[in-house]
């Protein structure tokens, strides 16, 4: 049986998983504002929002054969417990910004899934949760442009 894919049938199934990563960008980009972030930080920002989208869908095989190389000699077990512990200072000296970290992370990996699950390619799903995280950053812009223009 054919899997129906029309725009109608994706948005009815994978709605909450794009709606939670497009808020989770938001809720970032609205602590940025509240931060009072200068443009440095919006740039890192989008950069980073870039880079994990391609980490999770086109660098996926490369960052996975790194990892699982890493824990076949001991320098990379200790690469890996020196990058786990500088991880773990980071979220103890700066836990709001690693909580946002964490949970943009937490729903990257759920959109993800969810174009595994409707077998979308890789090169698709980059752009896709790229431009989700991109479309979430702007949206955070709209309270500030709303509130300059009163």
């Amino acid at each position: 049986m054919q899997q129906d894919r029309s725009l109608r049938t994706l948005i009815k199934v994978h709605w909450l998983s794009w709606t939670l990563m497009v808020l989770a960008h938001v809720t970032y980009g609205g602590f940025l504002h509240d931060r009072a972030a200068g443009p440095t930080a919006w740039a890192v920002s989008v950069v980073l929002a870039i880079c994990g989208a391609a980490a999770i869908t086109l660098c996926w095989p490369l960052i996975r054969r790194v990892i699982l190389l890493g824990f076949q000699s001991d320098v990379g077990y200790f690469i890996m417990a020196l990058s786990l512990a500088s991880l773990a200072v980071v979220a103890v000296t700066q836990f709001q910004l690693f909580a946002y970290f964490a949970m943009l992370v937490a729903v990257s990996l759920l959109a993800r899934v969810d174009n595994l699950i409707l077998g979308v390619k890789d090169t698709a799903a980059f752009f896709l949760l790229a431009g989700l995280a991109l479309l979430g950053l702007a949206l955070s812009w709209l309270p500030v442009l709303i509130w300059a223009a009163d």
